[in-house]
């Protein structure tokens, strides 16, 4: 497949890049690694006038250690987040994460933490080749006005599949983003539109430039589940993330977040109601998993390479297994 004919623009610093961008807009997405970006191309899912190369920029590049927080710039490759010390003495969950991405030549060449964050949704009625579906009818985002995978839905229905994500949101991570008119800050979890075809809270001049991870008050008990067709090179089914701060055998703090049902993570509010303040025992991992079960059959729709009934199941489980690790059950 060949890439689609586009002009090329590569920056050495952010505002040379905001100034393209601002001048470009939504014809001009912005290319870290490419990992995600270059297939979709291939499979001519858009056909933009230009990118913008962030690979100059260096700007954008690199961890920086505060007293309070850890800042990792958006460009950072995801070899370099694993390997970080600080990252991996506070927040070895994030580390889990990245590992799972890709395989050892995307972390270590291509694949970034903003790209990660900022992939574009999946849905097996979607991305495919242009002559696959030129044999289907039009979607939200190829311009229709249905969902192919659930009649009647107002919005497209894709899957957000970032490793990261669930682990972000879980963190309570701030987004920091730039733009025309200035800079703004952003929880993780209020990036999510839930609207597939317009899946980021990001204006057409703005681009993410930093991820903000605040330290924990105390050590960390954490977990990252996930369960995919393959072991690598491959999207999750679904994915979660847990983490805990356990304190005279009582939670203090927990959080459940679960992703790559629907085109935003979601934060299972209900599941942390029910274990935080009291001591850990395994009848939280039945709820939780319960809860997920519910959760799950209000987004999931047939729209991923296996059914709707094995990935709700899955949800469950790998709920329930990311909270029975966190809590050290």
């Amino acid at each position: 497949m060949r890439l689609p004919s586009f002009a090329y623009h590569a920056p050495h610093s952010l505002d040379q890049a905001l100034k393209i961008k601002g001048e470009l807009g939504a014809q001009a997405p912005v290319l870290a690694g490419g990992t995600d970006l270059i297939v979709n191309l291939k499979h001519q899912l858009s056909s933009p006038a230009a990118l913008i190369s962030l690979r100059n920029v260096k700007e954008l590049k690199g961890i920086q250690a505060k007293p309070d927080s850890l800042i990792i710039r958006a460009a950072t490759t995801l070899m370099e987040i694993r390997s970080n010390e600080a990252i991996q003495t506070h927040f070895p969950i994030l580390v889990k994460a990245v590992e799972s991405v890709g395989a050892l030549g995307i972390q270590g060449f291509r694949g970034t933490i903003g790209g990660n964050l900022c992939s574009q949704p999946r849905c097996i009625l979607y991305n495919q080749s242009r002559f696959w579906r030129s044999g289907k009818a039009k979607c939200h985002r190829t311009g229709g006005k249905e969902c192919l995978a659930l009649a009647g839905s107002e919005s497209c229905n894709s899957i957000c599949s970032g490793d990261t994500v669930p682990v972000l949101v879980a963190l309570s991570a701030q987004l920091s983003i730039a733009g025309s008119g200035g800079q703004r800050t952003l929880p993780v979890a209020d990036f999510f539109t839930s609207k597939g075809e317009s899946p980021f809270n990001l204006a057409p001049d703005e681009i993410v430039t930093e991820i903000r991870l605040p330290i924990p008050w105390a050590p960390l008990s954490w977990s990252y589940q996930r369960i995919s067709l393959r072991s690598a090179v491959d999207f999750p089914l679904v994915n979660a993330a847990a983490v805990a701060i356990i304190n005279k055998e009582k939670v203090d703090s927990f959080r459940l977040v679960l992703s790559a049902l629907g085109p935003a993570p979601v934060a299972l509010k209900e599941a942390e109601a029910v274990v935080k303040g009291k001591k850990p025992d395994s009848a939280m991992v039945r709820e939780a998993g319960e809860i997920a079960l519910r959760a799950a059959e209000g987004i999931v729709v047939e729209n991923a390479s296996t059914s709707k009934a094995y990935r709700v199941k899955m949800a469950a489980i790998v709920a329930g297994r990311a909270v029975e690790e966190a809590l050290g059950l």
